[in-house]
């Protein structure tokens, strides 16, 4: 049985599934047999029930119901649970009566929702019973590791235990977690959330490895949310995991007697005077299709459904649309943000590169997932195709920075996602195995050097080059370990010296010269020249050591909602375990990573608390710490090192330098050679359009 409020009152769905088989289902060879032979008698059944029982003032239809404009992405189910200690307690015994209490609550708030009961009979008046509630509003859509603190914590806002506990039931929103999870969550002065969900590992022992152990924690955050169990839900599936009673003690599927049913469903007469729906973005109430019209009062409007069908024709004159499967992958993102409450719309592509999708956001408050941003648009990109190149990710990230807007990276599976949290997070290669220098190992972009003269240095044979930076004065590039330019790395790297060949196209004529212009080699075509020569590529320059303060890689989920991509590092323990010792952990972390020893080179004190706080914010769930205490948190040496300039007006860390400077201004990185600014505040879905960045990489 399925009760929510519709465009004409409370409706209140029942819904039947036949399981009886006989000799003649046994005999069946059609559909239409198995209609007329074991389904219609079963609805005969109820429809004779119906009209004995229900009052005269109900409109009685039967039909069939269509449940995708509920959406196509997942709410919190809250779901009755019966510890295997308790009973159900005797009918009467609450005083009230809970299910008017609760449909009276959802009507007080004008909250969208559907309320879903199974019942299957067994022995001796008995049944089995199924209970959930969905509510639809995306204020009320808790998503994630913050999401399930907020319930682990406050409560859901509409636990069906809160009024049904009166006959002994609990809920999935309730006393889940003690054995696996700490969690915390706190308002600050600012009305900002700071929530946070730590592993306790408390169940790990010689037999149980923590591996499983943190399995079976997943398991349990998974069942709190009831976002999988809304697919059960809205499926008619009476699911649950068999942790809940090996590990938890509790029955997801509870025996009632016959005489609780009424507590459990049943008419309700309660009457909507608003449309709770309208104020949902992108669902709707579920639409019943009519056949029969058994009973009438009032008026109503039955709806036999649409016969047109609406052809799409693409247009023709966009470019880059990308491939189905990636226009499928936006279409669901932009689904999803939309069902979540927020206004999001896919950009137009043309010749330029553009991000994929935009998102609009007067507050900073993005509703979908658990994130608040500085700025008025977001860019979204939809990571598909080209999710494994490490520059295609990071070009659309420079893209976003340049423009002034934190950017969200949404991958198609958990396993995609990690790959491009690694990427954002270390945004160059890999560092040489000589770190005396701080020296790094770069990304090549696609995008070839091309020098002053328009021509393109090149290398005989299938060669793969090596572009190393060391911090501000230095850049190289390597081919099988021998050096073939090298220069500032804030300068262009066309005009270096390169001791290679070079390559242009003169009057159809693909030519090979050397330094002087001399041709070694002509080619007619294209093909014949790239099988013997290798272009040589542009390096990435990062932005800075860590894109992750202004980047968030999200992933769509098996349940088809979306979830923000973590990887808590070993630091971020809870606040029981001392801040300090975590505010040392990950400064700790911080230094090694993003800092080096190097002559000649100092950070300002200033320069490294904003940093360190960017860092600290990017990958705990915890308030991130003052500048003064980012300071005391620095390992001794460091700290030890701290000059403080004349009359310590210039505080500094002398023989310190940052692995990945970020003032580094080179013109070859995407989006600031063509002098982008800081366009937050007007960019529009039209204007977008006019800022040219490279085609080459960006996605």
């Amino acid at each position: 049985m399925l009760q929510f409020p519709g465009p004409v009152g409370l409706e209140l769905i029942l819904s039947i599934e036949p399981k009886r088989n006989d000799a003649r289902s046994t005999n069946q060879s059609t559909i239409d047999e198995f209609i007329h032979r074991t389904y219609l008698p079963s609805v005969n059944k109820i429809t004779k029930a119906i009209q004995k029982y229900v009052p005269e003032e109900c409109t009685v239809e039967r039909g069939t119901l269509d449940l995708s404009p509920l959406g196509t992405t997942p709410v919190n189910a809250s779901r009755l649970h019966l510890k295997n200690t308790h009973v159900a307690n005797p009918v009467g015994t609450s005083g009230v009566d809970v299910l008017a209490t609760t449909f009276n609550t959802l009507r007080k708030h004008s909250v969208a929702f559907v309320y879903q009961t199974l019942f299957t009979p067994a022995q001796n008046d008995q049944y089995t019973a199924t209970v959930r509630l969905a509510t639809y509003p995306p204020q009320f859509v808790f998503t994630g590791r913050e999401g399930f603190a907020e319930i682990v914590e406050r409560g859901h806002p509409f636990d069906l235990a809160t009024t049904f506990s009166k006959y002994n039931f609990t809920s999935n929103f309730r006393g889940l977690t003690d054995q696996y999870w700490e969690t915390e969550y706190t308002e600050k002065i600012n009305g900002e959330p700071v929530a946070s969900a730590s592993y306790t590992d408390e169940k790990a022992t010689r037999y149980q490895s923590t591996a499983q152990t943190r399995r079976e924690a997943n398991i349990v955050k998974d069942i709190v949310l009831g976002k999988s169990d809304y697919w059960h839900m809205v499926s008619a599936n009476a699911t649950w995991d068999s942790l809940l009673e090996d590990e938890l003690n509790r029955f997801a599927r509870f025996s009632i007697s016959g005489p609780f049913l009424p507590q459990l469903t049943g008419l309700v007469r309660l009457r909507w005077k608003t449309n709770p729906w309208g104020v949902v973005p992108g669902r709707d109430a579920p639409k019943f299709y009519t056949e029969e019209i058994l009973n009438t009062y009032g008026s109503t409007a039955p709806n036999y459904g649409d016969n047109d069908e609406l052809i799409h024709v693409p247009d023709e004159t966009l470019a880059n649309t990308g491939s189905i499967e990636h226009h499928g992958h936006v279409q669901s993102i932009i689904d999803i943000f939309t069902e979540g409450g927020d206004e999001i719309y896919e950009i137009t592509q043309n010749s330029k590169s553009l991000p994929d999708i935009e998102l609009h956001t007067e507050t900073g408050e993005i509703s979908t997932i658990p994130l608040t941003v500085d700025a008025s648009y977001v860019s979204v990109e939809a990571e598909l195709n080209n999710k494994t190149k490490a520059t295609t990710t990071l070009v659309n990230a420079d893209r976003a920075y340049a423009m002034g807007r934190h950017v969200i990276f949404v991958y198609d599976s958990r396993k995609s996602a990690r790959l491009g949290f690694t990427h954002l997070s270390q945004p160059y290669n890999d560092n040489l195995s000589d770190r005396d220098d701080g020296g790094v190992r770069l990304y090549n972009r696609t995008k070839p050097v091309r020098c002053p003269d328009d021509r393109i240095p090149v290398m005989k044979g299938s060669t793969t080059t090596t572009w190393e930076l060391f911090g501000r004065d230095r850049i190289v590039a390597r081919v099988n370990d021998e050096r073939i330019a090298g220069g500032t790395p804030g300068g262009d790297v066309g005009e270096f010296s390169w001791d290679t060949h070079f390559y242009q196209v003169v009057d159809g004529v693909h030519r090979v010269e050397d330094a002087d212009g001399a041709v070694i080699e002509t080619y007619n075509e294209q093909e014949t020249f790239t099988a013997e020569w290798t272009k040589i590529p542009l390096p990435h320059i990062p932005i800075c050591g860590n894109y992750l303060h202004f980047a968030t890689v999200a992933y769509r989920t098996g349940e088809g909602g979306i979830d923000v991509y973590s990887d808590p590092p070993d630091w971020d323990t809870p606040d029981s375990a001392g801040k300090m010792k975590r505010h040392r952990g990950c400064l700790d972390t911080f230094t090694e990573q993003l800092i080096c020893e190097r002559d000649d080179a100092r950070i300002s004190s200033g320069a490294l608390q904003t940093w360190a706080q960017h860092y600290y914010t990017a990958a705990s769930a915890h308030d991130t710490p003052p500048g003064s205490i980012i300071v005391q948190a620095l390992p001794e040496e460091i700290k030890d090192a701290k000059k403080g300039g004349t009359n310590n007006r210039n505080p500094h860390y002398p023989g310190y330098d940052w692995v990945i400077p970020p003032e580094i201004d080179t013109p070859h990185r995407p989006g600031v050679e063509e002098g982008l600014t800081d366009l937050t505040e007007t960019l529009t879905e039209t204007s977008v359009a006019d800022v040219e960045i490279d085609t080459d990489e960006a996605e």
